[in-house]
């Protein structure tokens, strides 16, 4: 086997946990204070013993007496004793254990830090299993020796008292110790050889489970639509499959390894009697020499051992610490300016900008087996030299952006919140390039709702507050604009009831309307719609746009549309084709001039259209509400056939949008037209 599957991990591991010792040096040396008292105190216990045999045990026999203050001054003394090395035990492990958790929780914190400061960019190239893995399973293998760790290092000290005092005593069964101790570091250096690629290998696949369940529950709605529920099985199967597998291999070395690493005291013991008859015989040892000596041996079996467990543990240590240092080494980090907004009316210019992703497999991080050829990086142009201008006082106050599938629309919107940094040209609002902006100018005045709305776990007014300091007043007026509080008012504690999580028991356009209350509870100068009301009805979402324009009026509006409806209400239209500005105007004039635009909007209208006829054919439900709730999960679900539209990336504009007209309707899919 190569030097690259075995990689060093006595040096590395001893390194980090001494780094983690460090950072929690005041409960470590605590910890280490009480392994070592309790070491000191083993080494005593021997000593007592062998005094005990020595001056009253072999003495009785011998006379055939015993002397009553000799037998409880020496059982005292072991009682005493006992009773001090409980009290050390307990110390060097509470103190251990609490080294241990609070690295846990720092270093948690430490990669949540940076999953804050990255750009968006950097968490699209990374799979959510696998941070999350990091996190939890990585964290807990970087520091699992910690709690036995200020044991071994008590060790060294046991095992220097104890070569003093076995020297002291005779000579020759010191060599019986020093190659004892010598095995066993031999046995644990063999250990860590065979186990560590298995440890790296069983991180990895760690991950992987992490990756695909995470993945599974995330996508439930597709998997069970379509009847993959079998394939999904079987795909996290393999992986668990994987993980058990080389569970057992690391079980396997351990087995072969382990009854030898406990089983080498246990010779010494014998070793050192079968020695220490032959001289006492010889007459250079005594009976309570021999029995301080075996006693010793016994009470160092588990304090060796104690540094066996850190060494055999190690190369989790090394494999999970280099996993997580992957992530505390991140240099990508989202920037700001200095610089606040203006006072004035809201004004978006985008000059020449374009925006080229980076498919780098290199940066996907965390244990995934890159290969030579993977290395290069791939390049995909999302924008080209695009240039448009949003006005209030020129009478542009609400943009429309439209365009077909993969025409850069979603990249457009993410550029314009500041988001994501144009590839080349500039982005500004009310003359202040957006990367000039403070963090507070930026998140308080600019406002993106995505498609796919995002609930927590919580109440509605957590969910419209995150957290802000927002009054009443303020949220009410968010979720009646949103046409959002009459359903909020309907549920069982209005405002403060839990929504559960990803806001389950709402259908898809009552968590698009919360979204956007979100949004509007901040009062945005900039206010960037990303089909943010494609699972509302139609005349929902002209209801929503209508208040948008009649509330929020020092508000620019930057809308990504596809309805025909919802397009007219804007001052102007940019027709995005293949990444490029194909023509902007007013709605009726780029119906009139521009094929393209005039044939993508009616394929939008048409799908529309045959939506409607499609409902009309269904025999009406008898007494039910518009929303009902799932008879088995009690969730409002979403009426209709359900267009399915993904979530749009940066690298893949995915919208799934109707083709452009070609002489025949086009298929239908009507998620986008569901009740709400």
């Amino acid at each position: 086997m190569t030097t690259s599957q075995h990689p060093a991990v006595l040096v590395p591991g001893l390194k980090r946990l001494l780094k983690g010792s460090w950072e929690q040096k005041r409960w470590f040396v605590l910890a280490v204070l009480g392994a070592t008292a309790f070491a000191l105190l083993q080494i005593a216990t021997s000593s007592i013993i062998g005094w005990v045999t020595e001056h009253v045990v072999v003495p009785s026999f011998a006379s055939g007496e015993v002397a009553p203050a000799l037998v409880l001054g020496g059982g005292a003394a072991i009682l005493g004793i006992a009773v001090a090395r409980a009290v050390t035990v307990m110390a060097r492990r509470v103190f251990a254990a609490a080294a241990q958790f609070d690295l846990f929780r720092l270093y948690r914190e430490r990669i949540v830090q940076v999953y804050a400061k990255v750009p968006l960019l950097w968490h699209r190239r990374q799979a959510t299993g696998t941070l999350l893995s990091s996190v939890y399973s990585d964290v807990e293998a970087t520091f699992f020796a910690m709690a036995p760790f200020p044991f071994a290092l008590s060790t060294l000290v046991m095992l220097a008292y104890a070569t003093v005092v076995v020297a002291r005593i005779d000579p020759v069964i010191l060599l019986v110790m020093l190659a004892l101790i010598v095995l066993l570091i031999v046995l644990n250096v063999l250990l860590q050889r065979f186990a560590t690629p298995i440890a790296m290998r069983s991180q990895q696949l760690r991950a992987e489970v992490a990756e695909i369940a995470h993945e599974s529950f995330d996508g439930a709605n597709v998997v069970k639509s379509l009847g993959r529920e079998d394939v999904e099985e079987r795909r996290f199967a393999r992986a668990a499959d994987d993980l058990r597998e080389t569970g057992i291999r690391f079980g396997y070395i351990r087995g072969w390894f382990d009854p030898a690493i406990d089983a080498l005291p246990n010779l010494g013991i014998l070793a050192v009697a079968v020695l220490g008859a032959w001289r006492i015989g010889e007459g250079h040892l005594s009976t309570g020499q021999l029995v301080e000596v075996a006693y010793l041996f016994t009470l160092m079996s588990l304090p060796i051992r104690s540094f066996g467990w850190v060494l055999g543990d190690l190369s989790r240590t090394v494999v999970g610490g280099g996993r997580v240092q992957q992530i505390l080494d991140v240099e990508e980090e989202r920037t700001y300016g200095d610089r606040a907004l203006p006072d004035g009316p809201g004004v978006l210019e985008i000059d020449r900008v374009s925006f080229v992703y980076r498919d780098d497999p290199a940066a996907v991080i965390l244990g995934r087996g890159v290969r030579e050829e993977q290395l290069a990086v791939r390049e995909g142009h999302a924008l080209t030299d695009v240039s448009l201008r949003a006005d209030p006082t020129a009478g542009t106050r609400v943009l429309a952006v439209v365009g077909a599938t993969g025409s850069g629309k979603s990249t457009l919107a993410l550029l314009a919140a500041g988001l994501v940094p144009p590839s080349s040209g500039t982005i500004s609002l009310d003359g202040a390039r957006l990367e000039s902006l403070t963090a507070e100018a930026l998140t308080a005045d600019v406002a993106l709702v995505l498609q796919q709305a995002f609930v927590m776990d919580a109440t509605v007014r957590e969910n419209v507050t995150l957290g802000e300091d927002i009054d009443e007043e303020t949220v009410r007026w968010a979720l009646r604009v949103a046409q959002a509080e009459d359903f909020v008012d309907a549920l069982p504690d209005g405002l403060d009831t839990e929504l559960g999580e990803r806001g389950g028991s709402l259908s898809g356009g009552q968590r698009q309307r919360i979204a956007l209350a979100r949004a509007l509870a901040r009062r945005p100068r900039l206010l960037i719609l990303d089909d943010a009301t494609s699972a509302c009805d139609p005349s929902v979402e002209l209801a929503i746009l209508d208040g948008i324009r009649r509330e929020m009026t020092d508000s620019t509006l930057l809308l990504i549309a596809y309805r025909k409806s919802t397009i007219s209400l804007a001052d102007q239209v940019v027709f995005l084709d293949h990444g490029r500005v194909a023509d902007i105007g007013p709605h009726e004039e780029l119906r009139a001039r521009s094929a393209g635009y005039r044939a993508l909007v009616d394929a939008y209208d048409e799908a529309a259209i045959s939506h409607s006829l499609l409902e009309a054919s269904k025999p009406p439900p008898s007494d039910a509400p518009e929303e009902e709730p799932d008879p088995i999960t009690g969730a409002i679900e979403i009426h209709g056939a359900g267009r399915h539209r993904h979530e749009e990336s940066v690298a893949d504009e995915g919208e799934c949008e109707p083709p452009a007209r070609t002489g025949g309707v086009p298929a239908v899919d009507a998620d986008q037209e569901a009740r709400r």
